[in-house]
């Protein structure tokens, strides 16, 4: 394979994920997050958020997208958010 002809780009997977904004109230609320989104939103694990969601501290997700893949509306986490920082 010649060097000169490869692709230099960094691959798809390997590319930094970038955090997602919840800067429009009315978009935000419809928008759809993943367990990493949330994870990056609220700077908890994966682990923390199911932890906190058994014992009901933290929002159920609202929108299954298959069996293994769960959503949160972003109006939710939003709220959660605001509670949390109202209650420290």
């Amino acid at each position: 394979m010649n060097p000169a002809t490869m692709r230099s780009a960094t691959p798809k997977a390997q590319q930094p994920r970038q955090a997602p904004t919840l800067a429009a109230p009315d978009l935000a609320d419809m928008q759809r997050l993943t367990i990493r989104e949330v994870q990056s939103l609220t700077g908890r694990s994966e682990t923390s958020i199911r932890d906190l969601m058994k014992a009901g501290r933290f929002p159920l997700p609202d929108y299954r997208d298959g069996p293994r893949c769960v959503r949160w509306s972003a109006g939710l986490v939003r709220r959660w958010l605001e509670s949390t920082r109202t209650q420290a």
